[in-house]
C-alpha cells in the first residue's frame, strides 16, 4: 500500500505541478515522512489540496499498517500463552 501511496503522490505532483519525476518522487518522501524540507517550487492552490490529501493518505496508510503489526504480535503472544498453559 506504501508504494501505491508513493507512485500516487508522484505522479498527482508531476501532473498539478508540473514538475519532473525525481522532484515530484523527492516532494512526495519529504511530505510522507513529514520531513517538511523546503519544497521543490511554490505550490499553488491545486498543490496544497493534493499535498492535504496525501499527507492523510500517507497517515491512513501507516496507521494501518501499524494497528495491523500490533495485531499480529498480540495474537502471537497469547496463542504463546495458551500453548504454554497446556
Amino acid at each position: 500500500m506504501l508504494v501505491v501511496v508513493v507512485a500516487y503522490g508522484t505522479i498527482g505532483y508531476m501532473i498539478i505541478e508540473d514538475i519532473n519525476l525525481l522532484d515530484a518522487l523527492y516532494m512526495t518522501i519529504i511530505t510522507l515522512a513529514t520531513v517538511g524540507y523546503k519544497e521543490v517550487k511554490e505550490l499553488d492552490n491545486p498543490g496544497k489540496v493534493f499535498t492535504i490529501i496525501l499527507i492523510f493518505s500517507g497517515f491512513g496508510v501507516f496507521t494501518h499498517a501499524l494497528t495491523t503489526g500490533a495485531k499480529i504480535i498480540i495474537e502471537g503472544e497469547i496463542k504463546e500463552v495458551f500453548k504454554k498453559r497446556k
